[in-house]
């Protein structure tokens, strides 16, 4: 009874990459015809997915959120702000994703990745086109006070599905924002 030839699992390791990077459509059509995804799993099966709710102490609102490897951190700050004359009965949430150089091998450091603006619009588009947080609900004070909400997403590891994991991840923040902003809006009312 010898021990497993770890040199050979390296080499298959390697050859089923070299296959992949040099004929990626037969890669994935051998994929394909045995209805697996190229990590194994079944086609109709989706990738494991975890919250953790309120994992940073300095945020109101704060969520881990993984869809199998990728992994967001959101976290919401919420200040007190003038509104805008525009919309005084309303108050205002500021979106952010952030794709640190760690998060890929594809992001470079110095320059944001292609990726971080276009997922930055698509949330900021989604939360003020929907009724999920409702502007006005974070009026104070019609004119001189409203809740500004500063929402960031740190993308820490992405290997696909990054919009999904930040929209998720931004959700579960803000449904575990604390009841400190209740209250404080009950003072001003």
């Amino acid at each position: 009874m010898g021990l497993p030839d770890s040199s050979q699992d390296l080499s298959t390791e390697m050859d089923v990459d070299a296959f992949r990077r040099l004929f990626p459509l037969r890669f994935f059509e051998r994929h394909l015809s045995e209805s697996l995804r190229p990590d194994g799993r079944p086609l109709g099966k989706a990738r494991d997915t975890i919250v953790n709710l309120g994992l940073v102490s300095s945020a109101d609102g704060s969520a881990l959120a993984k869809i199998g490897s990728t992994t967001m951190l959101a976290a919401i700050r919420m200040e007190v702000m003038s509104p805008s004359t525009d919309s005084p009965d309303e108050g205002c949430i500021a979106v952010e994703f952030h794709m640190p150089p760690i998060c890929s091998p594809t992001v470079r450091p110095g320059r944001p990745a292609d990726e971080a603006p276009v997922i930055s619009k698509r949330l900021s588009d989604i939360f003020s086109s929907c009724d999920m947080i409702d502007l006005k609900e974070l009026c104070l004070v019609s004119g001189k006070a409203a809740w500004m909400g500063y929402l960031d997403i740190y993308c820490l590891d992405a290997d696909g599905a990054l919009f999904d994991a930040a929209l998720l991840s931004a959700v579960a923040a803000f449904s575990n924002c604390k009841t400190l902003v209740t209250l404080l809006h009950c003072l001003y009312l």
